[in-house]
């Protein structure tokens, strides 16, 4: 006797009213709504541990300071006490996810507060890493110079960059972003935000607007780009990773500067670049601003991030990018350092540029620094 013959297939509908990215969108908004709860603010703080060199009431004194700090920002701290120094001053990312744990957090720190060898400069560094256990993000090794004078500013900046990995948030809409990489298996950062690992990530929705991307894996130096994503498209990124031996160190500032690594002029911010694990001298130079310097700790397959603010030497300034081509005149005097002491009030720009001349005025509406616009002729004030 014949079998039955088996039933024919169904035909695939295409549901074009429905991009790929909408289910990403999807994911993303229950896993914002799955992390809320208890601890869903919370932050495991252990004693970091001071390091042969530094004084222990250095370290106490600026974890209690990181502390309230934190508890400023709007956040729940918890001391966990239980955490032995080893396990606190491990940097190490399994180890930092054990201290939430323990605790019973979504976040945690770990760190640690060393001496520096050499002269000039603060004493000490102090190193921390921070993780979020309930969405698997880690920061990147946030280094800060120390000294007994500086202890309330630098709780303060560390807060501060605690506080923004805590709050970080990917802003959904209906520009399509699809991200791929070789080797696969990457991870995809958008504004410092964890999206996925290529490979496994599909096109994710977002704001309209400009991202800087970052794509990374481990034993390769990240790759950063900036990208610009518009409304009902979807634009598509390909990365081809570097392997290195070491770390890596990448180096931001506000405004934009020199980079000097080990007396060694290296690029201009933001920048990556691979170095080999310990300490590195780092130096940011921009004319019309006080230089920066500091000690940093690289590790093997880490990123060791370097965010500065530059001081200005002039209560009012005019900036610009001084990587576009032409020259600036500004109140009759050729400037051509990026730079212009100016005072509150109108001041007469001359922009030339291959055989080209435009001349304008321009109000400087308070104090502070102001950024010039080369391709617009705009005057914005500087985001700090």
């Amino acid at each position: 006797m014949r079998e039955p013959a088996p039933p024919a297939p169904r035909p695939r509908v295409l549901r074009r009213d429905r991009p790929r990215w909408r289910v990403v969108t999807i994911a993303l908004l229950l896993c914002a709504w799955c992390v809320g709860g208890a601890a869903a603010n919370q932050v495991a703080v252990p004693d970091l541990p001071a390091r042969p060199g530094v004084p222990v009431e250095v370290a106490e004194s600026l974890v209690a300071a990181f502390r309230a700090a934190l508890v400023e920002s709007g956040l729940r701290v918890s001391v966990a006490a239980i955490i032995t120094p080893g396990i606190a001053g491990s940097l190490e990312v399994e180890f930092t996810r054990l201290i939430a744990e323990l605790e019973g957090t979504q976040f945690a720190v770990s760190g640690e507060i060393v001496a520096r060898s050499g002269a000039g400069g603060e004493p000490f560094v102090i190193n921390i890493l921070a993780v979020d256990v309930v969405r698997n993000r880690t920061s990147d090794l946030l280094s800060r110079p120390l000294a007994a004078a500086t202890v309330a500013r630098v709780a303060n900046e560390l807060a501060a960059l605690v506080s923004a990995f805590v709050s970080a948030e990917i802003p959904l809409g209906d520009a399509g972003l699809f991200v791929s990489s070789e080797p696969r298996d990457a991870e995809v950062r958008l504004d410092g935000v964890p999206l996925g690992r290529t490979g496994s990530l599909d096109v994710v929705g977002l704001q309209p607007g400009r991202y800087e991307l970052e794509v990374r894996r481990e034993g390769y130096l990240p790759e950063i780009r900036f990208v610009e994503l518009r409304a009902r498209d979807t634009t598509f990124v390909h990365v081809t990773l570097t392997e290195v031996t070491g770390g890596s160190i990448r180096v931001t500032s506000t405004p934009t500067a020199d980079v000097i690594v080990d007396g060694e002029r290296v690029g201009r911010t933001p920048l990556t670049l691979s170095s080999l694990p310990g300490l590195r001298t780092v130096r940011l130079e921009r004319p019309g601003f006080a230089p920066f310097e500091s000690t940093e700790q690289v590790r093997n397959f880490r990123v060791t991030r370097t965010d500065v603010s530059l001081a200005p030497l002039h209560p009012t300034m005019l900036v610009w990018d001084t990587a576009r081509p032409g020259l600036v005149v500004v109140d009759g005097t050729l400037r051509q350092d990026g730079y212009a002491e100016v005072g509150v009030g109108l001041v007469r720009i001359e922009l030339r540029s291959a055989g080209n001349t435009r001349s304008f005025l321009r109000a400087i509406p308070a104090l502070g620094v102001h950024v010039l616009d080369l391709a617009s002729g705009e005057i914005t004030p500087l985001a700090r």
